[in-house]
């Protein structure tokens, strides 16, 4: 096949195996791509060689391995691309590859990516991702679906001075890539990422929100990536209350403020006053009096889930010490620990207590 007769079929190609067949004819050879995870992309053929997974690897020297008499030629498509892809072109004695027709057809593949979105570079990806923020009706999310089939989870990291906002932002795209990272208008960076890479990189993201005085709030696990938009919303309420509370770390759990967010939507407080934090506000009063420790026994024996030695190692007491201050408690406030209704209310009403700070 003649060039010129080549790059006038491959403007009509739409589909990346209308490509891989086209570039086939041009070349007079096998060829497939392939992914960095041994995903078979597209083939001109039916036999793939088996792909040994070093193969798959930037850091392999070699370019080139024998199947079958043919020696099949590794080259790298795009390496700005959200995965690596690797076009694999055989060739012979008898029919030896020509170097200026196979960067020809790279560069073909390339532009076709580009053109159809078929393996998103960075930037793209990341453009896609602040109009996924912007809550742009008209944004096709399809694209995300297809990159992150797992369940993901929304970063996001904020500042209270902007302490070399730039700087941070190129050290998180370094350590979050090739997922998705872009600002959003109030100017938090926000990512998502797959669910069991949060504890691969949660040290680096301690020491980066050391280093640059920022600090994280990390959403629960989601499926659908179009949801984005609602998880960062409750980052940004989790860290108002946190904030409020006084309780913001490095690393911020939006599940801790679940409850919060949603007392703060709530309009009637004297309502939550009078339901839930009664028997609180005597504890603690009787506490005053009487030079006690009451209502912090109860909370973190509650947080405990009721049991003796674990909160008995918070509090630094013996257990029989903790076992009279609980008799006492529940003289008081006639407890019954083994009712699941009785804890669960007093564990809402701590956070209840906690949250209107009275």
């Amino acid at each position: 096949m003649l060039e010129q007769d080549f790059l006038l079929q491959a403007v009509k190609c739409t589909t990346i195996d209308q490509i891989t067949n086209l570039i086939g004819n041009f070349l007079e050879q096998d060829v497939f791509i392939i992914n960095d995870k041994n995903i078979l992309i597209s083939s001109n053929i039916k036999n793939i060689p088996q792909i040994q997974t070093n193969w798959l690897e930037d850091k392999t020297k070699k370019q080139s391995f024998f199947y079958q008499r043919k020696e099949y030629i590794r080259n790298t498509i795009n390496t700005f691309s959200l995965n690596t892809w690797y076009l694999f072109v055989a060739q012979s004695k008898a029919y030896p590859l020509i170097n200026d027709q196979l960067n020809l057809a790279l560069k073909i593949i390339n532009s076709f990516n580009e053109r159809y979105s078929a393996n998103p570079d960075q930037s793209e990806l990341n453009t896609l991702f602040s109009k996924l923020l912007q809550n742009d009706s008209n944004l096709d999310t399809n694209a995300f679906s297809n990159l992150f089939p797992d369940k993901v989870i929304c970063l996001t990291a904020m500042t209270n001075n902007g302490s070399n906002q730039q700087e941070f932002i190129k050290q998180m795209q370094k350590l979050v890539s090739p997922m998705p990272i872009t600002e959003d208008s109030e100017q938090n960076l926000v990512t998502i990422i797959e669910e069991n890479t949060l504890s691969k990189i949660s040290k680096q993201l301690k020491k980066l929100g050391k280093e640059f005085k920022h600090y994280y709030f990390v959403s629960e696990p989601y499926q659908n990536v179009a949801r984005t938009p609602d998880f960062l919303e409750l980052c940004k309420q989790s860290s108002e209350i946190a904030d409020k509370m006084c309780t913001t770390e490095v690393m911020n759990s939006t599940q801790k403020y679940n409850i919060y967010v949603i007392l703060s939507n709530i309009q009637n407080i004297d309502l939550l006053k009078n339901t839930m934090c009664t028997q609180l506000l005597f504890l603690r009063n009787y506490d005053r009096k009487n030079n006690t420790d009451l209502f912090e026994t109860l909370y973190e024996y509650i947080e405990s889930d009721c049991k003796l030695n674990t909160a008995a190692e918070k509090l630094h007491l013996h257990r029989n010490s903790l076992s009279k201050r609980l008799k006492k408690v529940d003289d008081l406030l006639s407890i019954h620990y083994e009712d699941p209704n009785k804890t669960f209310g007093l564990r809402l009403s701590y956070r209840i207590f906690n949250f209107l700070n009275i």
